[in-house]
């Protein structure tokens, strides 16, 4: 009688990756991580030290409207003789989102509360339900708008963009980039800016 024969299997064990392959992914992995380090110390937001320089005194334009997170039209008119932060940002915009809880720390300062500042932060994303989805849950004080246009003294060649106003409209400040807002010096800005309002 013949010698049985072992069975075969019917799906042989595929040959385990060679070593390289998963030496390659710890590669990519560790420049990745590099990168953003290097990133967050280089590119990501900074201190600001520039808030002394002369004003720029561009007049503002008050003639536009924006939309509200619930669709309704929001007339730029309605924030004129306040002193204003106007931050143009989207949400698909990691230099935005990195600088978004120092202004939201900022606007929650109790130093500013009250009628004399208001804190604009105008989204630029093509569909409005991305920027409602982005800030639901986060309970930010500041007024979330959503522009399809914007008008010529806010346009920049990046985002984001950040705008001081002062209450009779004009740019006291300017700046295109991330930054840390929530420090003593932007505060006394917005302060002194605030003071320059004509009674009411």
């Amino acid at each position: 009688m013949a010698d049985p024969i072992d069975p075969q299997p019917n799906d042989p064990t595929p040959a385990p990756p060679p070593a390289g392959r998963d030496r390659t992914w710890t590669w990519i992995a560790l420049i990745f991580a590099a990168f953003w380090v290097v990133y967050l110390i280089v590119g990501g937001p900074r201190r600001i030290d520039d808030l002394d320089a002369p004003g720029l005194g561009t007049a503002v334009d008050y003639d536009w409207t924006l939309e509200g997170l619930d669709g309704a039209p929001v007339k730029f008119a309605e924030f004129r003789g306040k002193a204003l932060f106007v931050n143009v940002w989207a949400t698909w915009c990691g230099p935005c989102i990195q600088e978004m809880p120092s202004i939201a720390r900022l606007a929650a300062n109790p130093d500013l509360r009250g009628d004399g500042v208001a804190f604009v932060c105008i989204a630029t994303d093509e569909s409005i339900e991305d920027v409602r989805r982005f800030v639901k849950g986060k309970g930010w004080p500041m007024t979330i708008l959503h522009a399809r246009a914007l008008p010529p003294v806010f346009l920049t060649e990046g985002i984001p963009a950040t705008f001081l106003v002062t209450p009779d409209g004009k740019l006291a400040y300017s700046r295109v980039g991330s930054a840390e807002w929530d420090s003593p010096e932007v505060v006394k800005k917005l302060r002194d800016l605030a003071a320059t309002a004509p009674p009411a």
